[in-house]
């Protein structure tokens, strides 16, 4: 497939954008069954670039990503709830899905501010 098109498996997955070579590649939004959804950049089939994932617990990132993963500057926000307490907002950089580099997590509940540098989603030392 080339150029614009639509791609679905039932009960799995929904890819509508840019393709080239049979593969996502440019602007597309991608959904799955299971509630995750993301919405950028594609490089011959890998999320690459600049874009927005929406999880199905309902972390919500926006920024940059390297081969399907987390990579560079990005803003995750942690909702409120079971699974993640209070809730928060992680802004800063990213590696391999994880905090890894100058970064800030604000707490909702009481604006409780971690700055400085973080290593494999650790907070190790303030600014």
């Amino acid at each position: 497939m080339q150029g614009i098109g639509v791609y679905s498996i039932q009960n799995t997955y929904h890819y509508e954008g840019s393709f080239n070579n049979n593969k996502p590649h440019g602007y597309g939004l991608f959904s799955s069954e299971n509630g995750q959804s993301y919405k950028g950049s594609f490089i011959e089939g890998s999320i690459e670039g600049k874009g927005t994932m929406i999880y199905p617990d309902g972390r919500q990132y926006k920024g940059y990503f390297k081969n399907n993963n987390k990579s560079g500057y990005g803003v995750m926000i942690y909702p409120e709830g079971e699974i993640y307490g209070e809730g928060s907002r992680y802004e800063g950089y990213w590696k391999r899905n994880k905090r890894n580099g100058k970064g800030v997590m604000i707490y909702l509940d009481n604006g409780r501010r971690l700055e400085g540098l973080f290593k494999e989603n650790v907070y190790v030392k303030g600014s």
